[in-house]
């Protein structure tokens, strides 16, 4: 029986740490009873605020570096779930197999309905 924390433990998502510390930060600028106080804890969560953005922004910017690239693979497996979906007669004769599989079908190509 070890002692360590689990890895998740050890090394928490930045964007959520922050967003917590955002969130608690709020609820104590609520319980302050000054306006010292107040002021500090307020300009220290717009301070978090604004790392919070830049992880955000720095996610998009990687998403979407990576959607791009995907973009023709993505339009690729959207050409053939389409296929699939109106063959499913002919590839299943299972109803509940057929099913799963057209709503799955259907929930992936709406994520993405330019590219189906």
């Amino acid at each position: 029986m070890g002692t360590t924390p689990p890895s998740i433990l050890q090394n928490p998502d930045p964007g959520e740490s922050y967003q917590e510390l955002f969130d608690c930060l709020g609820r104590a600028y609520w319980e302050a009873s000054d306006i010292e106080t107040k002021d500090l804890l307020h300009g220290t969560q717009e301070a978090v605020g604004e790392i919070i953005t830049a992880i955000d922004e720095q996610d998009l910017i990687t998403n979407t570096a990576l959607f791009i690239q995907l973009t023709p693979k993505i339009k690729a497996i959207n050409a053939n779930l389409a296929k699939i979906k109106s063959e499913i007669a002919s590839i299943t004769k299972n109803i509940n197999t057929a099913t799963s599989i057209v709503a799955a079908i259907t929930k992936v190509l709406s994520l993405f309905p330019a590219m189906a």
